[in-house]
């Protein structure tokens, strides 16, 4: 534990009393714990200027530049329009949202279909959300690609067995409400930024609705390494990889906040990966109730990861997810969960708002020790921005370098058994 733990709580007991009981206030009116079980926008569009530079190539049905190799905006986006008489989701906010994101989709990754919950098979259950149950799936046709002009359809990306996707079950999702909706225009938005800045990004393939419960479902890729924290051990014991992770992690917070959006539940269960060395930040905008309008005013979220400010009952900033992103860098030194020894209750609360960090690990780099603690500065004036720190990981993972061989990689030790078990 930290030897400054008391540091902005100075003063007599009446103080002390008092600021307890203002905290108590806030917090037990406020906070909703979660189960686990403005400025311009200011891009680097490399993309954008790709498009501009012409960079694509021209549609040979329309003569206009492309957007994409093989995509051209001005044609897919009729394409698409014609066949909107052929779907319904039975929600007129969800049918709004995919049509208006297929007719200014710039290429197939910024697609969202509607997609016949019978085109799943080998449906599995994973794991269950503060507000979501978590499925696998094959999804048979697979994502669109481009238009085929002589099949006057899609060419579609698929295997034999189709596609591994994620399903999550949106609870209580029947009447879907609006705000949720605009929450989802916002992940569109935050990859429009990920793309411009060719930054990681989680795709949504489209929604589905399944009939046995009349609840929606995002239809998400596939990340087969899972979270970050399943692999908490791994990372531990190759301590390279959380510089590359990291900037790979803060390149995409910062495509986020350049978008004057903010993450606002980030966590290990949240930093999806693909393969032991491709990161991913999910779940932006997708982790609240379906069905209720959003109150900004009630923290959420998972309590180890969120900043002291908003404990007290500041509003949620970019700095706020900078603190989060403080403490998944320990985790990356420790290889467990922060706090993960005591209850996650007031009492934890109170004694963050207090100072308390997670304990640094023995043998932490002093540099990154250093970083580390300004993330999770009590000031969230003093922390650095994401662009910041995708500055620093870029640099540090060209010197701390990834093992890519497997012989070159440590293997998490075996727990050694308990006699007489």
């Amino acid at each position: 534990m930290q030897k400054n733990i008391k540091n902005n709580f100075k003063g007599n007991n009446d103080h002390k009393t008092h600021e307890r009981e203002s905290l108590e206030h806030n917090l037990l009116n406020k906070i909703h714990y979660k189960k686990e079980s403005s400025e311009n926008i200011k891009l680097d569009n490399y993309y954008e200027k790709d498009i501009a530079n012409k960079e694509f190539g021209f549609c040979f049905n329309c003569n206009k530049p492309q957007t994409e190799e093989n995509w051209c905006l001005n044609c897919n986006s009729k394409f698409f329009q014609k066949e909107f008489n052929n779907w319904r989701s039975e929600n007129m906010y969800i049918d709004k949202f995919i049509q208006e994101a297929q007719l200014n989709a710039r290429n197939n990754n910024e697609v969202i279909e509607w997609i016949d919950y019978n085109r799943f098979i080998n449906i599995r259950y994973i794991a269950r959300g503060g507000f979501s149950i978590i499925y696998g799936a094959d999804w048979l046709d697979g994502s669109i690609d481009c238009w085929n002009y002589e099949k006057k359809d899609w060419n579609r990306i698929t295997q034999k067995n189709g596609i591994r996707v994620i399903l999550k079950s949106l609870n209580d999702s029947s009447n879907i409400h609006e705000d949720f909706l605009n929450e989802l225009k916002n992940h569109l938005k935050f990859l429009y930024s990920a793309i411009n800045n060719y930054s990681n990004f989680v795709k949504i393939y489209g929604i589905t609705k399944d009939p046995n419960t009349s609840n929606y479902m995002i239809v998400l890729k596939e990340m087969p390494m899972g979270n970050l924290r399943s692999i908490l051990m791994i990372k531990k014991c190759n301590q390279n990889d959380k510089y590359y992770n990291l900037y790979e992690i803060t390149s995409s917070l910062s495509a986020l906040h350049k978008c004057d959006l903010v993450h606002g539940d980030l966590h290990s269960g949240n930093i999806l990966f693909k393969d032991i060395f491709t990161a991913y930040i999910s779940d932006f905008g997708l982790s609240k109730p379906a069905d209720q309008s959003i109150d900004y005013n009630v923290i959420s979220g998972v309590l180890p990861y969120i900043a002291p400010e908003v404990l007290r009952g500041k509003p949620y900033t970019k700095a706020a997810d900078i603190y989060s992103l403080g403490v998944i860098m320990w985790e990356f030194t420790s290889g467990v969960p922060a706090f993960n020894n005591r209850p996650h209750d007031f009492n934890l609360s109170l004694d963050i708002c207090r100072g308390l960090r997670p304990e640094i690990i023995e043998g932490t780099e002093p540099d990154y020790e250093e970083l580390m603690k300004r993330c999770w500065n009590t000031d969230p004036k003093k922390r650095p921005t994401a662009d910041e720190l995708a500055e620093i990981f870029d640099v540090l993972s060209t010197k701390f370098i990834i093992p890519m061989k497997d012989e070159e990689r440590k293997s998490v030790p075996a727990v050694p058994a308990i006699p007489g078990k």
